[in-house]
């Protein structure tokens, strides 16, 4: 996220060629920081694939001039920069610093054709970051997908040449719809633990219902250059573990909302940030919880890892489950935090606060995320349409426990939380704890097997019956039924022993496996 003052439209279209508008993967890894735990996080690409680094960044891949770069995806912010020089890019003759939550890029702006999710862009403005604080060493850029009207170097460009990649896009080509979908993923697949998906005016067949969900209108800043996606939480709109909601009042200055947080959503922050009465809501009551100050990181929730808890976000009376593994953060060697992280906003733009929470890659996971940018795109047509946020949940609550208590009851301290189970949809199978077996019959293998017992069953019956026929009809009609105890020498095969029944006693059921106990914060301990 990035705080910065006005910028002028202008009227400029850019030059912009469609390869061939695709999804960008978005797939995560672990990475070294410098600071382990930064409040940045990022995206990786194509069908631009997210990757998440160590902080859990999301990471896509883009090209300038034919050299592959992996950058963070950041809708906190508006500007392009990458960390190496790029081949035959031409200099602007303007240096500029880009501010961020935890760091900052410095260097001469340049410009050069790049390729992102299938477009290809011509004279595209960048930062040539020679000097950079608070990212990790293995991210080669960052690309902001902010409203234009916060990007610095269209600001000092003064040019709607030099706006940012996806109002280029945008502007280019009216047939595009304006939106970008982003989905931050978790995976049972050691090998792609963070996927994600990235696309451009397009969503995932998997999720198209996010297109019907309602439209939460982006809200206005009045600081000029402050403007972010940010949009209106119901009204008390956070159920707490205790099942309660939070009474939460906003502090926005001069808001008509006076009840209603309003949120930036910012796939830049791997921790959201909330007020600190509502992380005191979220863990104040939780056995052996401390707040605690952490290098890296600051204030924080200090939680045990075997500490279950539940929330629920309301948008438009929508509820958005968290999975408890991204309430209830991992960061190795058995210590764990709250990942609603408390902070104040003391520190305003001219004195005016212009919103309570920034909810990062800790709620975003669990919901598919639509910005429709409408109006905000650089010199859209009047009568275009206001800019809209829309949001689908994609957690299974239910599900969302058993991966927790898989997780960190069964000690998975090699793969992280973020590995658990896929419970993002209400029809995801729920996951199993068991793990005598880790090789499954394909569903095709077992659908023949049960197939043939049943055809053996049929086969054996109808054999049964044919003869059972066939003998009756050899019996005399005339012939006396079989009577116990009378007075004859033999019976027919096929009638019953004579007190012919036999008691049949059931094996008992095997006691159940023993299920782990773990601990919730409204449990017995009270």
């Amino acid at each position: 996220m990035r705080l910065f003052p006005l910028l002028f439209p202008f009227g400029f279209l850019a030059t912009l060629n469609i390869v061939n508008g695709v999804h960008l993967e978005l797939c995560g890894k672990t990475g070294i920081s410098r600071s382990k735990f930064q409040r940045r996080t990022s995206i990786s690409g194509l069908q631009s694939t997210l990757k998440d680094d160590q902080n859990i960044n999301y990471i896509t891949n883009i090209t300038l001039n034919g050299q592959l770069f992996g950058v963070l995806v950041d809708t906190g912010s508006s500007d392009l920069f990458v960390t190496s020089q790029v081949s035959g890019a031409v200099d602007q003759h303007y240096r500029t610093e880009i501010g961020y939550a935890s760091g900052d890029a410095a260097g001469e702006v340049f410009s050069a054709t790049m390729e992102f999710a299938g477009y290809r862009i011509n004279a595209q403005y960048f930062i040539f970051a020679n000097s950079t604080d608070g990212f990790t060493q293995s991210i080669n850029g960052l690309i902001g997908l902010g409203p234009y009207t916060s990007s610095v170097i269209r600001f000092i460009a003064g040019t709607a040449a030099a706006d940012p990649p996806l109002d280029r896009i945008f502007r280019s080509n009216h047939t595009i719809p304006n939106f970008v979908a982003i989905l931050l993923d978790r995976s049972h697949d050691p090998d792609e633990p963070y996927p994600g998906d990235l696309a451009i005016g397009e969503v995932l067949t998997k999720y198209e219902d996010i297109q019907t969900q309602p439209r939460h209108p982006v809200t206005s800043v009045m600081v000029p250059g402050n403007q972010h996606w940010m949009s209106l939480l119901d009204e008390n709109g956070i159920i707490g573990p205790d099942g309660n909601p939070i009474t939460i009042k906003t502090q926005v200055t001069n808001t008509s909302y006076p009840n209603n947080a309003t949120v930036v959503f910012d796939t830049g922050f791997t921790f959201p940030q909330v007020p600190s009465y509502v992380a005191e809501a979220l863990y104040g009551n939780v056995p052996g919880a401390a707040l605690t100050s952490i290098a890296g990181i600051g204030e924080i929730w200090a939680l045990p890892c075997d500490q279950e808890l539940n929330a629920t976000f309301l948008f438009a009376g929508i509820e958005f489950p968290i999975h408890p593994l991204d309430l209830n953060f991992d960061r190795g060697n058995n210590q764990c935090v709250g990942a609603f992280q408390p902070f104040s906003y003391d520190d305003t733009e001219d004195g005016k606060v212009m919103y309570d929470m920034v909810l990062g890659m800790a709620f975003l996971r669990n919901a598919y995320l639509l910005i429709d940018f409408g109006s905000f795109v650089d010199g859209a047509h009047s009568g275009t349409n206001a800019p809209y946020i829309q949001l689908l949940p994609i957690t299974n609550a239910s599900d969302a426990s058993v991966d927790f208590i898989r997780v960190r009851l069964n000690n998975d301290t090699n793969v992280d939380e973020l590995t658990s189970v896929d419970s993002h949809s209400s029809t995801t199978t729920t996951a199993t704890t068991t793990t005598t077996s880790n090789s499954k019959l394909p569903l095709w293998a077992i659908g023949v097997i049960f197939g043939v017992v049943i055809s053996v069953c049929l086969l054996g019956i109808c054999v049964y019956y044919c003869c059972r026929r066939s003998r009756s009809q050899r019996v005399s009609p005339t012939q006396a039924a079989w009577v116990p105890y009378a007075p004859q020498s033999y019976r027919p095969l096929y009638d019953p022993t004579p007190q012919g029944a036999y008691d049949m006693h059931l094996a008992p059921n095997a006691n159940p496996a023993h299920a782990p106990e773990y601990r919730s914060a409204w449990d017995a301990h009270y």
